[in-house]
C-alpha cells in the first residue's frame, strides 16, 4: 500500500489511533517478530523488542517468566523445571528438556502479557516445534491477570498440541540479561518492528 493510500494521522502520532487499532498493530508486530525469529530459542531478545513496541503504542505490557509444558503429535517438551511432572508420558515416550534453560531457577521461558488488553503474546514458543509438532508462528491468547497469576494456564492449539504455562514469579535469573537487551538493542529493534506492523495494517509507519 502506498503512503498516499494509508490512513493519514502522522501529525498526531500513535495516540491518534484507537485502542483497538493499537492492539491490532501490537498483535501484528508479535506475528512479524515470530516470523523473523524463525523458531529460535531467543525469548529474552524477542520479548524485549516486543515490550518496546508496546511502549511505543502506549500499551502496558510486562515480561512474565514461566515454565512451559508442550505435548504434540511428535512428542513432548518442557521449558523450565517448574513444569516437571505436568506432561503425562505415553508408553515409550520421553520428555525433552530444553538445554537453554539450565541457568534458570524454575522458569525457562518468557512471554509478554498485556493486562488491559487481556492477552498474552509468545513470539518464540514455536522453538519446540521440531520436538512436539507445535505450528510455526506467534501464540496469542486471551487471558486475565487473575487467571494467569493464580494457577496453571492450559491451551490447545492447532494440530491437537497442548500447552501449559506455569508462571514462576520468583525466578529472576533472566532479569539482568533482559534489562541489557531492552536498554541496548530493544529501542532500535522495537521501533523498526512497530513501523513494519503499522505499515502492514495500513497506517503511516512514521506514527512512531
Amino acid at each position: 500500500m502506498s503512503k498516499a493510500a494509508r490512513k493519514k494521522t502522522k501529525a498526531q502520532g500513535v495516540r491518534a489511533l484507537t485502542r483497538e487499532q493499537r492492539t491490532v498493530v501490537f498483535k501484528r508486530a508479535a506475528r512479524v517478530l515470530a516470523e523473523f525469529n524463525g523458531g529460535k530459542p531467543q525469548c529474552i531478545e524477542r520479548v524485549a523488542a516486543l515490550e518496546r513496541v508496546a511502549d511505543l503504542l502506549r500499551i502496558k505490557a510486562e515480561p512474565v517468566p514461566a515454565a512451559v509444558a508442550v505435548q504434540g503429535p511428535l512428542g513432548s517438551c518442557m521449558l523450565g523445571e517448574a513444569a516437571g511432572g505436568v506432561i503425562p508420558l505415553l508408553p515409550g515416550a520421553a520428555v525433552r528438556r530444553s538445554p537453554t534453560t539450565e541457568l534458570w531457577n524454575g522458569a525457562g521461558h518468557l512471554f509478554l502479557f498485556a493486562p488491559h488488553e487481556g492477552i498474552m503474546l509468545d513470539p518464540t514458543l514455536d522453538q519446540v516445534g521440531p520436538v512436539t509438532g507445535f505450528p510455526r508462528g506467534c501464540l496469542i491468547m486471551p487471558v486475565t491477570a487473575d487467571r494467569l497469576y493464580a494457577d496453571d494456564v492450559p491451551f490447545e492449539v492447532a494440530g491437537s498440541v497442548k500447552v501449559l504455562y506455569r508462571v514462576v514469579r520468583s525466578d529472576s535469573t533472566w532479569r539482568t540479561a533482559y534489562n541489557a537487551v531492552y536498554a541496548n538493542r530493544g529501542g532500535k529493534d522495537g521501533r523498526l518492528l512497530a513501523r513494519r506492523a503499522l505499515e502492514l495494517e495500513g497506517f503511516d509507519e512514521d506514527l512512531v
